[in-house]
């Protein structure tokens, strides 16, 4: 059977809107999302950018926060979602850092891996999804190697029937990629083909304008096939969505 697979991390300050526009246009079966907001200043009329997905597109879901603040001026909550027109018959959740009372920086935020069962016509498939922390230009610090070995440790057991996708703040040549590589082949497109930053990007004197890195990615066990995979041109997100086609 085959599914598609969407993946993309779609920047709380977007207009969930926008979001919803493009979803309906590729259509997919299952689709993975990162930066879902509650409260968020940028979507004012809409309080759970969550459910507001989910009901424009008529599907089941699973959400999860990964951060919650305490008088925030841009949100209450950050997290992610898992949303599909199959059944979803069992979900569950996992820190793989845990949530801060007090914003310092983007690389101690909570980090949450949330998974989905779903039931197809004739098997049941696990779907994982993830968005990793950022670390200044995306090196390899100790606590983020101990934020991927935490992931690690979650997955490792899932030998078939499984589907992993992330923003994972890591470059391909990274410990994180590299460790995901042990146990799960890749099914988005080559390594050298980028997601990110279609905006401007200025953060504790790291500056990016142009889409030179990769970031985000979908992988499996090597009982899935990938039948496509390609990466989405969309002016929405700093992130470009990325979509596959898989063999499951």
């Amino acid at each position: 059977m085959q599914i598609k697979l969407l993946q993309w991390n779609i920047l709380y300050k977007e207009k969930i809107e926008n979001i919803v526009k493009v979803i309906k246009e590729l259509n997919p079966d299952v689709i993975c999302l990162q930066e879902l907001g509650i409260n968020c200043k940028y979507n004012p009329s809409i309080p759970n950018t969550a459910e507001y997905v989910k009901e424009q597109l008529g599907l089941n879901a699973f959400f999860e926060e990964a951060q919650r603040w305490k008088n925030d001026e841009e949100m209450d909550a950050i997290g992610n979602g898992i949303f599909t027109h199959f059944p979803i018959i069992k979900t569950s959740s996992h820190f793989v850092q845990n949530q801060v009372k007090e914003f310092t920086d983007y690389s101690h935020e909570g980090r949450i891996y949330i998974e989905a069962h779903i039931q197809l016509d004739s098997k049941a498939i696990t779907i994982g999804t993830t968005h990793l922390s950022y670390v200044h230009r995306f090196e390899i610090t100790e606590e983020k190697k101990r934020e991927v070995d935490n992931l690690i440790q979650i997955i490792k057991d899932k030998k078939e029937n499984y589907i992993f996708t992330g923003d994972l703040n890591s470059t391909p040549g990274s410990y994180t990629i590299t460790e995901l590589n042990k146990s799960l082949h890749n099914c988005s497109p080559a390594y050298d083909q980028n997601t990110w930053t279609t905006k401007p990007f200025d953060y504790q004197g790291f500056k990016e304008d142009r889409i030179r890195w990769r970031l985000d990615y979908i992988f499996a066990t090597q009982d899935t096939k990938c039948i496509s995979s390609e990466i989405i041109k969309t002016e929405y997100s700093d992130h470009l969505p990325v979509l596959a086609i898989l063999e499951v």
